[in-house]
């Protein structure tokens, strides 16, 4: 049985099947573990959490929303990271490709939440977008839950995956690892112990290989799964366990 670490199930395009999904779980999936990426989108995630004793979820305010960080806000989230069913804080961190948000906006919405996860020792759950070596340079100087985290769909070398490691972070291995133009980034998934790896889809986004280009879903982490078992040349059985391990591990969920 999988566990999806990273969900979206909140998003509209899940409107028409979204109880179904979730009445599924507990076939192929352990777990999942809803993302809120605002203060809505993080209520959304904890009302499904409670509505499935299956699901967890995760708040916080993505980078592309930054701009929109008020002390109301804030206050909403750090109130909803009291309740039982958070698991951690994220999708947080800095994403330079379009800029959604001002870059000084970004580094003080990151932090901000950085600190506070720090404060209650939650794991992080990272987004990092052409900006990872800014990412580093934060995290290096402001320091890391000690509760750890992870590094949201990991799509960067193998010398940032090694500092992250470093600094007690998971790598979060999605479909990506499944198209065929990621050679790199499977040789570098070679390298890294699979003890450090979470297995994710960012559902409904980056649908795996060989379902692209329709709507992604949970239930294809299996896929992923696959690639990572190949890639690595472990049994899947192994992986399986390793992988749930490293999930339940982190963010504290009822063992496998």
């Amino acid at each position: 049985m999988w566990i999806d670490t990273h969900t979206h199930l909140w998003d509209e395009r899940f409107n028409e099947d979204r109880q179904e999904i979730l009445d599924s779980l507990g076939g192929k999936l352990k777990y999942i573990i809803e993302i809120g990426v605002d203060s809505e989108t993080s209520q959304k995630a904890l009302s499904l959490a409670y509505k499935n004793e299956r699901v967890f979820a995760v708040v916080g305010v993505h980078p592309h929303d930054a701009k929109k960080l008020t002390e109301s806000v804030f206050k909403t989230i750090t109130d909803l990271s009291k309740m039982d069913k958070v698991v951690g804080i994220g999708e947080i961190g800095l994403d330079f490709y379009k800029n959604y948000s001002p870059e000084d906006k970004q580094k003080q919405c990151f932090i901000r939440f950085l600190n506070f996860a720090k404060e209650t020792n939650f794991p992080i759950v990272l987004h990092i977008r052409d900006a990872y070596e800014q990412v580093l340079d934060i995290l290096k100087i402001v320091g890391v839950p000690k509760a750890g985290g992870v590094v949201h769909s990991f799509l960067s070398n193998y010398n940032h995956a090694k500092q992250f490691l470093d600094l007690n972070l998971l790598l979060g291995i999605g479909g990506p690892i499944t198209f065929k133009k990621n050679a790199s980034l499977r040789d570098t998934l070679k390298k890294i112990p699979i003890e450090k790896i979470l297995l994710e889809t960012d559902c409904p986004y980056l649908t795996p290989v060989p379902k692209r280009g329709h709507r992604n879903e949970p239930a294809y982490v299996e896929y992923i799964a696959q690639e990572i078992s190949k890639t690595k040349n472990l049994p899947i059985l192994d992986v399986e366990e390793v992988l749930c391990e490293n999930a339940t591990t982190l963010f504290g969920l009822p063992k496998c």
